[in-house]
């Protein structure tokens, strides 16, 4: 049963992301605060009851029980912080980006990170393209069985405490890059770009079908959905998708061979949230085109010597008044806080560390806040 009783002020919240997501927050703030939570002993229970192995090392895929105990240490407690995060989980993180792989074949394994979620690794599937006509059904793999499965157990035992989202959408460029490899995935766009086009439209089906198993059983809240990067947003079904794959390739790329994948994803669904991993206005200015895009979430390029907040000004004139989130640091937050300087209808993720009653007392001050 989907629910969010783990937020001690759930209701409030919802209403804030309500004006947020709908763009009547245009002058005020949300604010994601980093709530430190003393979980070392839960940690070392969890430890102590599954088996652990050499980080980075291949190990299985964890069973439901063991991703289930893992997600929920400090969640509970965390939902004490009256902040913007509500207790939304990622419960087929481990499966990562190279699971799509392996839901269409492909030979995965997975490498253990301690204390966190899995990451993947997929060999080849697509090698060329003349096996393009004999890839199997996806939504018929073991693996797109065993992720619903996970999802399916977190549902039956969450008891209204707290939700969870899909997977990320892999479309388009993303798609063909975890099929073909991310070279020749650049490659395909000048050697085979019919063939290219065709292996996104088998792209396309599959985000379509995956997207509504999964949307099938984790549901919603409120008059609301779950969705990665949102969390909770106030639609009937949104999903979230990414342009990763383009962040290094002229903008007529997306245009031609990006844009209309993602309309498409977006027409069937109606709403939708961008993971942008860059800072560039150029191609912002063509995603932002897309119908029913709802929030623009994005960070900046690690070699990039400007924090990702200080693009803020510049994405706001790529994109319009859709809402943004951006992640900063505690002290660029407080200082342009108390100074009134921060840029209205952005969601701050903030890094750093405070405790419950820290964040609670300075969320006095976000609720107050206007540009």
């Amino acid at each position: 049963m989907s629910g969010l009783a783990w937020k001690r002020n759930a209701d409030e919240i919802l209403e804030r992301r309500r004006r947020f997501f709908r763009r009547e927050m245009l002058d005020g703030i949300l604010v994601s605060l980093p709530v430190a939570i003393d979980v070392e002993a839960e940690w070392q229970a969890f430890e102590r009851r599954w088996p652990q192995y050499e980080e980075g090392g291949t190990r299985p895929y964890p069973s439901d029980e063991e991703i289930f105990e893992r997600e929920l240490i400090g969640l509970r407690a965390r939902g004490q912080a009256e902040d913007d995060e509500l207790p939304v989980l990622y419960t087929t993180l481990d499966a990562g980006e190279g699971i799509v792989g392996g839901m269409f074949g492909g030979d995965i394994r997975f490498l253990h990170r301690p204390r966190g979620a899995a990451f993947s690794a997929t060999k080849t599937v697509l090698p060329d393209y003349a096996g393009l006509s004999s890839l199997p059904d996806p939504m018929a793999s073991p693996w797109t069985a065993r992720l619903l499965d996970i999802q399916r157990y977190f549902a039956d035992h969450a008891d209204g405490r707290f939700g969870q989202h899909p997977f990320l959408t892999m479309d388009a460029l993303n798609f063909v890059a975890e099929l073909r490899g991310a070279s020749q995935a650049y490659l395909d766009i000048y050697e085979y770009p019919d063939e290219l086009r065709a292996l996104m439209e088998i792209g396309l089906d599959y985000n379509i079908r995956f997207q509504e198993a999964q949307q099938a059983i984790t549901g919603g809240c409120e008059d609301g959905c779950f969705v990665m990067m949102g969390g909770w947003a106030p639609f009937p079904r949104a999903i979230c998708m990414s342009v990763d794959a383009y962040v290094i390739c002229g903008v007529q790329s997306y245009v031609e061979l990006g844009f209309e994948y993602q309309q498409r994803l977006l027409e069937h669904f109606g709403y939708g949230i961008m993971h942008f991993h860059c800072n560039r206005t150029d191609l912002a200015a063509e995603v932002a085109k897309l119908p029913g895009l709802r929030m623009f979430q994005f960070g900046g390029d690690t070699r990039d010597s400007i924090p990702e907040v200080e693009h803020v000004p510049a994405m706001r004139k790529a994109i319009g008044d859709i809402p943004i989130m951006v992640s900063c640091s505690m002290e660029h937050f407080l200082t342009h806080l108390h100074g009134r300087t921060l840029p209205g209808n952005v969601w701050y993720r903030v890094d750093g560390s405070m405790s419950v009653d820290e964040a609670n007392r300075l969320m006095d001050e976000v609720r107050a806040y206007r540009v």
